[in-house]
Protein backbone atom coordinates (compact mmCIF):
# COMPACT_ATOMS: atom_id res chain seq x y z
CA UNK A 1 0.00 0.00 0.00
CA UNK A 2 2.70 2.40 0.86
CA UNK A 3 4.69 1.65 -2.52
CA UNK A 4 1.00 2.98 -4.30
CA UNK A 5 1.15 5.93 -2.50
CA UNK A 6 4.70 6.52 -3.20
CA UNK A 7 3.78 5.70 -6.78
CA UNK A 8 1.05 8.19 -7.24
CA UNK A 9 2.66 10.91 -5.53
CA UNK A 10 5.13 10.50 -8.17
CA UNK A 11 3.47 9.84 -11.23
CA UNK A 12 1.07 13.57 -9.42
CA UNK A 13 4.20 15.22 -9.21
CA UNK A 14 5.64 14.95 -12.85
CA UNK A 15 2.40 14.98 -14.92
CA UNK A 16 1.10 18.22 -13.64
CA UNK A 17 4.57 19.62 -14.21
CA UNK A 18 4.00 18.70 -18.06
CA UNK A 19 0.21 20.09 -17.95
CA UNK A 20 0.81 23.61 -17.97
CA UNK A 21 2.35 22.97 -21.53
CA UNK A 22 -0.01 20.83 -22.55
CA UNK A 23 -3.22 23.42 -22.27
CA UNK A 24 -1.56 26.03 -23.27
CA UNK A 25 -1.31 24.27 -26.63
CA UNK A 26 -4.72 24.03 -26.13
CA UNK A 27 -4.99 27.76 -25.88
CA UNK A 28 -6.34 30.57 -27.64
CA UNK A 29 -4.23 29.59 -31.12
CA UNK A 30 -4.31 33.31 -31.99
CA UNK A 31 -1.62 34.18 -29.55
CA UNK A 32 1.24 34.65 -31.01
CA UNK A 33 3.23 36.09 -28.17
CA UNK A 34 2.88 36.25 -24.25
CA UNK A 35 4.93 37.41 -21.38
CA UNK A 36 3.48 36.66 -17.70
CA UNK A 37 4.98 37.76 -14.32
CA UNK A 38 3.69 36.27 -11.52
CA UNK A 39 3.92 37.28 -7.40
CA UNK A 40 2.68 34.94 -3.94
CA UNK A 41 3.64 35.16 -0.59
CA UNK A 42 5.40 31.80 0.61
CA UNK A 43 4.41 29.76 3.75
CA UNK A 44 6.79 27.65 6.06
CA UNK A 45 6.45 23.75 5.34
CA UNK A 46 7.50 21.13 7.86
CA UNK A 47 9.79 18.33 7.16
CA UNK A 48 11.73 15.45 7.92
CA UNK A 49 14.39 12.98 7.19
CA UNK A 50 14.15 9.24 7.10
CA UNK A 51 16.53 6.35 6.26
CA UNK A 52 16.19 4.02 3.51
CA UNK A 53 14.78 1.39 6.89
CA UNK A 54 11.70 4.66 7.45
CA UNK A 55 13.75 5.80 10.68
CA UNK A 56 13.25 9.58 11.46
CA UNK A 57 16.71 11.06 11.36
CA UNK A 58 16.15 14.32 10.98
CA UNK A 59 13.47 17.73 10.90
CA UNK A 60 12.76 21.05 10.96
CA UNK A 61 11.01 23.24 8.68
CA UNK A 62 11.43 25.61 5.46
CA UNK A 63 10.78 29.16 6.37
CA UNK A 64 9.32 30.70 2.79
CA UNK A 65 10.14 33.92 1.53
CA UNK A 66 8.26 35.56 -1.95
CA UNK A 67 7.75 33.87 -5.27
CA UNK A 68 8.50 35.35 -8.46
CA UNK A 69 7.31 33.48 -11.96
CA UNK A 70 8.05 34.48 -15.30
CA UNK A 71 7.15 32.71 -18.63
CA UNK A 72 6.61 33.66 -21.77
CA UNK A 73 5.41 31.59 -25.11
CA UNK A 74 6.82 32.94 -28.28
CA UNK A 75 4.69 31.29 -31.44
CA UNK A 76 8.06 30.72 -34.01
CA UNK A 77 6.12 29.10 -37.24
CA UNK A 78 2.22 28.64 -37.98
CA UNK A 79 -0.10 27.42 -40.37
CA UNK A 80 -3.22 25.55 -40.44
CA UNK A 81 -1.52 22.49 -39.97
CA UNK A 82 1.43 22.91 -38.33
CA UNK A 83 2.71 25.27 -34.95
CA UNK A 84 6.15 25.55 -33.32
CA UNK A 85 6.36 27.27 -30.38
CA UNK A 86 9.35 28.38 -27.87
CA UNK A 87 8.33 28.96 -23.90
CA UNK A 88 11.27 30.42 -21.62
CA UNK A 89 10.63 30.34 -17.67
CA UNK A 90 12.16 31.75 -14.80
CA UNK A 91 11.57 30.87 -11.00
CA UNK A 92 12.81 32.89 -8.17
CA UNK A 93 12.14 31.58 -4.38
CA UNK A 94 14.49 32.85 -1.37
CA UNK A 95 13.79 30.35 1.76
CA UNK A 96 15.51 29.85 5.19
CA UNK A 97 16.30 26.51 6.29
CA UNK A 98 15.62 25.75 9.93
CA UNK A 99 16.78 22.14 11.04
CA UNK A 100 15.13 21.70 14.48
CA UNK A 101 16.34 18.77 15.19
CA UNK A 102 19.13 15.98 14.14
CA UNK A 103 21.23 18.54 12.76
CA UNK A 104 24.68 16.22 13.19
CA UNK A 105 22.74 13.50 10.78
CA UNK A 106 21.50 15.89 8.41
CA UNK A 107 24.53 17.14 7.27
CA UNK A 108 23.64 20.16 5.00
CA UNK A 109 22.25 23.53 4.68
CA UNK A 110 19.70 24.95 1.98
CA UNK A 111 20.95 28.36 0.15
CA UNK A 112 18.77 30.62 0.70
CA UNK A 113 18.15 32.02 -2.81
CA UNK A 114 17.18 29.35 -5.93
CA UNK A 115 16.89 30.34 -9.26
CA UNK A 116 14.88 27.57 -11.31
CA UNK A 117 14.97 28.63 -15.50
CA UNK A 118 14.82 26.68 -19.05
CA UNK A 119 11.97 26.53 -21.56
CA UNK A 120 10.49 24.07 -23.34
CA UNK A 121 9.99 23.86 -27.57
CA UNK A 122 6.24 22.95 -28.62
CA UNK A 123 5.17 21.18 -31.71
CA UNK A 124 1.62 20.93 -32.62
CA UNK A 125 0.05 19.21 -35.88
CA UNK A 126 -3.58 19.31 -36.63
CA UNK A 127 -5.17 16.66 -38.47
CA UNK A 128 -8.65 14.94 -38.89
CA UNK A 129 -9.27 11.54 -37.45
CA UNK A 130 -12.46 9.80 -37.47
CA UNK A 131 -13.89 12.90 -38.84
CA UNK A 132 -12.98 14.86 -36.00
CA UNK A 133 -10.50 17.45 -35.22
CA UNK A 134 -7.28 15.82 -33.75
CA UNK A 135 -4.40 17.61 -32.22
CA UNK A 136 -0.99 15.80 -32.10
CA UNK A 137 2.06 17.17 -29.44
CA UNK A 138 5.41 16.75 -28.54
CA UNK A 139 7.12 18.85 -26.09
CA UNK A 140 10.86 18.76 -24.96
CA UNK A 141 11.68 20.80 -21.80
CA UNK A 142 15.64 21.86 -20.50
CA UNK A 143 15.89 22.44 -16.75
CA UNK A 144 18.25 24.75 -15.26
CA UNK A 145 19.44 26.42 -12.13
CA UNK A 146 22.07 28.60 -10.72
CA UNK A 147 24.28 25.69 -10.49
CA UNK A 148 24.20 25.01 -14.28
CA UNK A 149 22.24 22.05 -16.12
CA UNK A 150 19.71 20.23 -14.00
CA UNK A 151 18.10 17.55 -15.65
CA UNK A 152 15.62 17.22 -19.56
CA UNK A 153 12.27 15.81 -20.25
CA UNK A 154 9.56 15.46 -22.97
CA UNK A 155 6.52 14.25 -23.79
CA UNK A 156 3.95 13.08 -26.70
CA UNK A 157 0.39 12.86 -26.91
CA UNK A 158 -2.84 13.57 -28.81
CA UNK A 159 -6.52 14.74 -28.06
CA UNK A 160 -9.60 14.37 -30.14
CA UNK A 161 -12.03 16.98 -30.36
CA UNK A 162 -15.29 15.24 -29.34
CA UNK A 163 -17.54 18.16 -29.55
CA UNK A 164 -16.85 21.37 -31.07
CA UNK A 165 -19.67 23.68 -31.26
CA UNK A 166 -20.38 28.04 -30.58
CA UNK A 167 -20.83 26.62 -26.66
CA UNK A 168 -19.63 23.56 -25.82
CA UNK A 169 -15.89 21.98 -26.05
CA UNK A 170 -14.81 18.67 -25.05
CA UNK A 171 -11.50 16.86 -26.18
CA UNK A 172 -10.53 13.82 -25.30
CA UNK A 173 -7.01 12.53 -25.92
CA UNK A 174 -3.58 10.88 -23.70
CA UNK A 175 -0.03 11.81 -23.13
CA UNK A 176 3.42 9.96 -23.00
CA UNK A 177 5.70 11.28 -20.40
CA UNK A 178 9.45 10.54 -21.25
CA UNK A 179 12.31 10.92 -18.75
CA UNK A 180 14.25 9.36 -16.27
CA UNK A 181 12.20 10.12 -13.60
CA UNK A 182 8.89 8.75 -15.04
CA UNK A 183 7.65 5.29 -13.12
CA UNK A 184 4.28 5.73 -15.50
CA UNK A 185 4.22 6.87 -18.59
CA UNK A 186 0.91 7.34 -19.91
CA UNK A 187 -2.25 9.34 -18.41
CA UNK A 188 -5.49 10.42 -20.07
CA UNK A 189 -6.18 13.88 -21.31
CA UNK A 190 -9.79 15.23 -21.23
CA UNK A 191 -10.57 19.04 -21.58
CA UNK A 192 -14.03 20.11 -21.54
CA UNK A 193 -15.49 23.74 -21.64
CA UNK A 194 -18.78 24.95 -21.67
CA UNK A 195 -20.74 28.47 -22.14
CA UNK A 196 -24.16 28.26 -20.17
CA UNK A 197 -24.74 31.79 -21.34
CA UNK A 198 -23.43 35.38 -21.94
CA UNK A 199 -22.18 35.41 -17.96
CA UNK A 200 -21.88 32.08 -16.78
CA UNK A 201 -18.99 29.49 -18.34
CA UNK A 202 -17.30 26.38 -16.93
CA UNK A 203 -13.65 25.45 -18.20
CA UNK A 204 -12.18 21.73 -16.72
CA UNK A 205 -8.78 20.65 -17.97
CA UNK A 206 -7.49 18.10 -15.68
CA UNK A 207 -4.70 20.33 -13.64
CA UNK A 208 -7.18 23.70 -13.69
CA UNK A 209 -11.01 23.51 -13.49
CA UNK A 210 -13.22 27.16 -12.96
CA UNK A 211 -16.66 28.32 -12.99
CA UNK A 212 -16.34 31.56 -14.54
CA UNK A 213 -18.85 34.96 -14.28
CA UNK A 214 -18.32 37.71 -16.98
CA UNK A 215 -19.31 40.67 -14.63
CA UNK A 216 -18.47 43.17 -17.63
CA UNK A 217 -16.61 43.51 -20.83
CA UNK A 218 -13.43 43.73 -18.88
CA UNK A 219 -13.56 41.84 -15.47
CA UNK A 220 -14.10 38.54 -14.77
CA UNK A 221 -14.78 36.56 -11.81
CA UNK A 222 -14.09 32.78 -11.09
CA UNK A 223 -14.12 30.26 -8.69
CA UNK A 224 -12.22 26.97 -8.83
CA UNK A 225 -9.20 24.74 -8.37
CA UNK A 226 -5.61 24.79 -10.08
CA UNK A 227 -2.74 22.73 -9.08
CA UNK A 228 0.34 24.62 -8.08
CA UNK A 229 4.16 22.69 -8.35
CA UNK A 230 7.09 23.89 -6.88
CA UNK A 231 10.66 22.84 -7.19
CA UNK A 232 14.21 24.36 -6.51
CA UNK A 233 17.63 22.38 -7.18
CA UNK A 234 20.67 22.68 -4.70
CA UNK A 235 23.75 20.71 -4.14
CA UNK A 236 23.90 18.52 -0.54
CA UNK A 237 27.24 17.62 -0.15
CA UNK A 238 26.83 15.37 1.96
CA UNK A 239 27.46 11.32 1.20
CA UNK A 240 23.55 10.42 2.21
CA UNK A 241 22.02 12.20 -0.25
CA UNK A 242 22.61 12.62 -4.11
CA UNK A 243 24.88 15.12 -6.05
CA UNK A 244 22.42 16.84 -7.34
CA UNK A 245 19.40 17.37 -5.71
CA UNK A 246 15.76 18.95 -6.09
CA UNK A 247 12.93 19.66 -3.50
CA UNK A 248 9.54 19.85 -5.20
CA UNK A 249 5.84 20.53 -4.07
CA UNK A 250 2.60 19.90 -5.25
CA UNK A 251 -0.51 21.35 -3.87
CA UNK A 252 -4.04 22.59 -4.49
CA UNK A 253 -4.97 25.74 -4.27
CA UNK A 254 -9.15 26.72 -4.24
CA UNK A 255 -10.11 30.08 -4.22
CA UNK A 256 -11.61 32.90 -5.79
CA UNK A 257 -9.84 34.93 -8.70
CA UNK A 258 -10.49 37.91 -10.61
CA UNK A 259 -9.32 38.89 -14.05
CA UNK A 260 -9.43 42.59 -15.32
CA UNK A 261 -8.65 43.45 -18.61
CA UNK A 262 -6.40 46.49 -18.26
CA UNK A 263 -5.74 47.02 -21.78
CA UNK A 264 -6.41 45.14 -24.72
CA UNK A 265 -3.06 43.27 -24.30
CA UNK A 266 -2.84 43.75 -20.82
CA UNK A 267 -4.49 41.14 -18.28
CA UNK A 268 -4.42 41.65 -15.02
CA UNK A 269 -5.37 38.44 -11.97
CA UNK A 270 -5.80 38.71 -8.33
CA UNK A 271 -6.35 35.30 -6.14
CA UNK A 272 -7.27 34.51 -2.51
CA UNK A 273 -8.04 31.00 -1.39
CA UNK A 274 -6.50 28.01 0.73
CA UNK A 275 -3.76 26.05 -0.43
CA UNK A 276 -4.04 22.17 0.45
CA UNK A 277 -1.04 20.42 0.32
CA UNK A 278 -0.80 16.92 -1.86
CA UNK A 279 3.15 15.72 -1.62
CA UNK A 280 6.60 16.69 -1.31
CA UNK A 281 9.76 14.92 -1.47
CA UNK A 282 13.82 15.38 -2.04
CA UNK A 283 14.78 13.45 -4.38
CA UNK A 284 18.15 13.19 -7.19
CA UNK A 285 17.58 15.46 -10.15
CA UNK A 286 16.03 13.46 -12.71
CA UNK A 287 15.35 10.37 -11.02
CA UNK A 288 12.21 9.26 -8.83
CA UNK A 289 14.36 8.23 -5.22
CA UNK A 290 12.76 9.84 -2.35
CA UNK A 291 15.51 10.94 0.42
CA UNK A 292 13.02 13.55 2.27
CA UNK A 293 9.61 14.02 2.69
CA UNK A 294 7.98 17.28 3.27
CA UNK A 295 4.84 18.09 5.32
CA UNK A 296 2.73 21.11 5.23
CA UNK A 297 -0.62 21.95 6.28
CA UNK A 298 -3.51 23.43 5.05
CA UNK A 299 -2.58 27.22 4.61
CA UNK A 300 -3.99 30.78 2.91
CA UNK A 301 -2.54 31.86 -0.06
CA UNK A 302 -2.72 35.65 -2.02
CA UNK A 303 -1.31 35.70 -5.24
CA UNK A 304 -1.26 38.72 -8.00
CA UNK A 305 0.10 38.54 -11.75
CA UNK A 306 0.12 40.05 -14.93
CA UNK A 307 0.19 39.21 -18.24
CA UNK A 308 1.02 41.15 -21.99
CA UNK A 309 -0.02 38.95 -25.11
CA UNK A 310 -0.05 39.97 -28.60
CA UNK A 311 -2.69 38.20 -30.45
CA UNK A 312 -2.80 37.69 -34.94
CA UNK A 313 -5.67 39.93 -36.35
CA UNK A 314 -8.78 38.12 -37.44
CA UNK A 315 -9.49 37.57 -41.13
CA UNK A 316 -12.41 39.32 -42.29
Amino acid sequence: MARFIRLKHSLLLFFCFFCVNVFAQFGDPREKFSLSAAVDGGTNTSYWWKSEHGERLAGGRIEHGVNVRVKSSVQLFSNKMFAVSLSPFYHFSNREFRTEWGAERLGFQLPSEHHHYGGSLMVTCNLLAWGKPLTLLGVGTGNFSQYGYENASGMVGGMVSVIRNRKTFLGIGAIYLLGTSVTWPLYPLIVYSHSFNDRWSLRCMETNNYLYYQASPKVKYSVGMELETDKFYFRPKTPNLPEKAVLSQVSERLGMFADIQATKDLLLNVGVGVNVPFYGRLRESGYTHNYMTLHDKVKPFVKMSVKYSLKKKQSR
